[in-house]
């Protein structure tokens, strides 16, 4: 038997929801909506149920929609080893009391709910079609059941970070802690479309860059085109003393012997930003104090990327997604087509499918020369895939950008761009 096996499994039991949230996915897609079949469902999971260490229920849909979702979760709890979790991650409108202790009744270990802020009316504006009081109200009666269940299941909350919501991150973990909740993810919004990129918090350009020449950013963007003025004075006869030109000069050297490019115009694009993010990595410390002093275990995503610190979590972890057509996708993010904003540019993501499990069973799939290849290549993904935040020529929507077919060091697909590679956007797996 091959010793490479997929040891987590994201299944997507349905793409369907009951809401219309601001930031997702749904709003720019052209999926065909539909439930998974049960009994693919249950033969995916049998042909590698020994391997599983983790089951994650949820995808691009609300769980709770399917009609088999409780049946799913038994079949999982009987095929699955007692060590092996299975988590389900939810927007809490349909989790009532009785169906969170049928759930703890079948063993589920791991029950996430989407709440991004416990301001109720900031609640019911990015959560389009909520009712925040009913999903505020259902995560504390679960976490009262939990108290009574011998702390069982986890019960966690995943918040996904805007302008919009950061401040209210305190308070949040203040009311998550009073209500013994055990951990808070909090992961920077991906942006489908530029107003939903104008409501990050966060920038692509690489810290390290950002350091070196925060200072020149202060000259703004004048500075360059006078570099570029000293460089080619002395063609035209009037010679200039070089100022600027001497300084850009510097910090290339500096940052090349460090090991990264410098996007010095998205810099001065991002002037605004970088300043807003020094808010929020105040916001971020008295967060961390709070989670501490409180006994919340909270995980905080990156505000800047680090393109020689890159990993896939789904190739760290050995995870695949299946769609719920029964579709295999190496991430929830080659799922499905649609558009990124990012970089200054639009970016179509277009679907990665290494197989179906209509007419291929898991572990076929899994073994497959591309797929294989494909994990090969992002085990070290800093060293053999380029992060187009640091090249300037990203913003000029150079060829490599314009969607994920192929990056300028010829890896088909492209993750070049990903960020959840950078940490800066975070997975539930």
């Amino acid at each position: 038997m091959n010793k490479d096996y997929p040891e987590v499994l994201q299944v997507e039991v349905t793409n369907k929801c009951n809401f219309n949230c601001y930031m997702c996915i749904r709003r720019f897609w052209n999926a065909n909506l539909m439930d998974l079949n049960l009994n693919l469902y249950e033969r995916a999971l049998s042909s590698i149920s020994k391997y599983l260490k983790r089951i994650v229920l949820y995808g691009f849909g609300e769980p709770l929609i399917n009609p088999n979702f409780i049946e799913m979760l038994r079949i999982a709890r009987d095929i699955l080893s007692k060590d092996s979790e299975i988590i389900v991650s939810t927007n809490g409108s349909m989790l009532n009391p009785t169906l969170f202790e049928k759930m703890a009744r079948i063993g589920v270990d791991n029950i996430l709910f989407s709440v991004d802020t416990v301001d109720a009316c900031k609640l019911k504006c990015i959560r389009e079609g909520a009712e925040p009081r009913t999903v505020l109200n259902n995560l504390y009666t679960a976490a009262k059941i939990k108290r009574r269940n011998r702390d069982r299941p986890k019960l966690g909350v995943e918040v996904v970070l805007m302008k919009s919501n950061f401040m209210d991150l305190p308070s949040l973990i203040e009311k998550m802690a009073e209500e013994n909740i055990d951990y808070i993810i909090v992961s920077n919004v991906v942006p489908y479309s530029e107003e939903i990129f104008r409501e990050t918090v966060y920038i692509t350009v690489s810290r390290k860059p950002l350091e070196i020449v925060k200072l020149f950013l202060e000259h703004g963007r004048k500075a360059i085109l006078d570099a570029i003025y000293e460089a080619f004075s002395g063609v035209y006869g009037v010679k200039i003393e070089p100022k600027f030109s001497k300084i850009i000069d510097s910090f290339w050297r500096e940052a090349e012997e460090a090991g990264y490019w410098i996007n010095l115009p998205l810099l001065f694009e991002s002037v605004e930003k970088i300043s807003m993010i020094g808010e929020v990595e105040k916001v971020f410390e008295l967060s961390r104090k709070m989670a501490d002093e409180y006994g919340v275990s909270l995980s905080l995503p990156n505000l800047y990327p680090d393109a020689r610190n890159r990993r896939c979590p789904y190739v760290d972890k050995k995870a695949a997604f299946i769609r719920s057509d029964g579709a295999v996708a190496p991430c929830q993010e080659f799922a499905y087509k649609h558009p990124v904003y990012i970089n200054m540019h639009i970016k179509t993501v277009n679907p990665v499918i290494f197989g179906d499990l209509k007419h291929e069973d898991i572990m076929s799939i899994w073994g497959k020369g591309e797929y294989v290849t494909f994990r090969e290549t992002r085990r070290k993904l800093s060293e053999s895939i380029p992060w187009c935040g640091d090249c300037l020529y990203s913003i000029f929507r150079c060829f490599f950008v314009e969607s994920n077919s192929v990056d300028c060091f010829v890896n088909k697909p492209s993750c070049s761009e990903c960020l959840y590679s950078a940490n800066i956007s975070q997975c539930n797996i």
